[in-house]
C-alpha cells in the first residue's frame, strides 16, 4: 500500500520556506529527512522570470505526493532519476514519466495532481518555470515548437515531449546539480546562472520532430526494445556484449540498434556505457572505502592508467585526488 503525502505535509511547506512563486533573486536550499525518506532542495530565480528547482532524494516506500499549482507558468522538466507516475487527480488520468525524458508544458492556476514514487529508488528532476510572457517572445520564432507532440492535455495541464536528455543536457544538469549544492557565494551563483541558461538555450533548441530527414522512424515496439538494450548493456558493465549480440538479444536489428539508441538516448551505445562505468566509480569512491583498483575493476576497467585518465578526462580531477577530497562532492 503507497503511502500518501499531502501538499500540507510537503509542498506547502517548501514553497513557503522559498517564497514561490514570488522568490527573490537568488538561492535556497532545503533538506528533508523524515520517517517517508529524505529530500535535497535547490531552488534558483534568476530574478528575469526564470527559475530552476532541483530535488534528489528517495522515498522509504512506495509513495504518492500531492501537488497543486498556484500560478500560470511554461516549464520544462528533466527526469534524471527512475521512472514515475504523474497522475492528474481532477481527470483521474495517470502518464508514466520514463527516466530520461524532457517535457515541456503549460501549468494554470488550479491544477492538482500526484506524483507517484517507487521505494528505495533515486528520484532525481529538474523543473524550470518561466513566466509565461517571457516564455512566448522565446519561442515566437521557434519553428519545432509547432511540431511538438503531446502527451497529455488536462483541464489545467498541457504537456509536450521535448527530447529524450541528450549528452550536452546530461553534462549540464549533472553540473547544475553540483553549483547547487556548494555555499552560496555571489560568483557562485553567476556560474549556477550561466549552465542554466545554457540548458535553457539547448533544451529549446533541441525539440525532436520526425520531420527531420535524418531522424529515424521508431515505431513503440522499437523504443521498448532499445530501453531493453540498454537495460542489457548496463547490467553486464564489466563484460558488455558485442553491438551484434545486444541487437539479438534486444530483437531489433543492428543498424535500429546504433542509429535508434543515439536518437532515443543521445549517445552511442557504448557512449552511455563509458558514461556509465564513470558514474558508478566516482558513487564507489564516494559511498564506500574501497581502493581506486576495486573500483576500476567493478566497472569494468583492468587498466589503472586508462582510467586514471578518463576519469580526469570527465571530472577534471585523478580519481586518487578525488577519493582523497570526496567530502567536497556530491553524487
Amino acid at each position: 500500500m503507497s503511502k500518501f503525502i499531502s501538499s500540507n505535509e510537503l509542498w506547502d511547506k517548501v514553497y513557503k520556506n522559498i517564497g514561490y512563486p514570488n522568490s527573490p533573486r537568488g538561492k535556497v536550499d532545503i533538506s528533508i529527512e523524515q520517517d517517508y525518506g529524505k529530500m535535497n532542495i535547490n531552488h534558483y530565480n534568476t530574478g528575469f522570470g526564470i527559475k530552476y528547482t532541483s530535488i534528489v532524494g528517495c522515498f522509504n516506500d512506495d509513495t504518492m505526493v500531492e501537488n497543486t499549482n498556484s500560478c500560470d507558468i511554461n516549464f520544462l522538466c528533466f527526469n534524471s532519476g527512475n521512472n514515475i507516475y504523474m497522475e492528474d487527480t481532477i481527470k483521474h488520468k495517470r502518464v508514466k514519466w520514463d527516466s530520461g525524458i524532457c517535457m515541456n508544458g503549460e501549468l494554470f492556476t488550479g491544477h492538482k495532481c500526484n506524483s507517484i514514487y517507487p521505494k528505495n529508488q533515486s528520484v532525481q528532476l529538474h523543473h524550470i518555470s518561466f513566466d509565461k510572457r517571457l516564455f512566448n517572445e522565446v519561442i515566437q520564432n521557434n519553428e519545432n515548437f509547432k511540431n511538438t507532440k503531446q502527451i497529455y492535455k488536462g483541464d489545467y495541464i498541457d504537456v509536450n515531449f521535448n527530447n529524450h536528455i541528450n549528452l550536452n543536457q546530461k553534462i549540464l544538469l549533472n553540473d547544475l546539480l553540483h553549483i547547487s549544492s556548494l555555499n552560496s557565494g555571489k560568483l557562485q551563483e553567476l556560474y549556477l546562472e550561466s549552465k542554466l541558461l545554457d540548458l535553457v538555450y539547448t533544451s529549446l533548441n533541441s525539440i525532436e520532430t520526425q520531420k527531420s530527414n535524418n531522424t529515424l522512424i521508431l515505431s513503440q515496439k522499437d523504443i521498448e526494445c532499445l530501453h531493453k538494450a540498454k537495460n542489457l548493456l548496463l547490467e553486464n558493465i564489466q563484460n558488455p556484449p558485442s553491438l551484434k549480440e545486444l541487437a539479438y538479444k534486444s530483437a531489433i536489428n543492428e543498424f535500429k540498434l546504433k542509429k535508434g539508441f543515439k536518437q532515443v538516448f543521445g549517445m552511442t551505445v557504448y557512449g552511455m556505457l563509458h558514461e556509465y562505468r564513470l558514474d558508478y566509480a566516482k558513487n564507489l569512491l564516494l559511498k564506500n572505502d574501497i581502493s581506486i583498483q576495486e573500483a576500476a575493476g567493478i566497472v569494468g576497467y583492468n587498466s589503472m592508467g586508462h582510467f586514471s585518465k578518463i576519469f580526469k578526462e570527465k571530472y577534471g580531477i585523478l580519481p586518487i585526488e578525488f577519493k582523497k577530497d570526496k567530502n567536497i562532492y556530491i553524487i
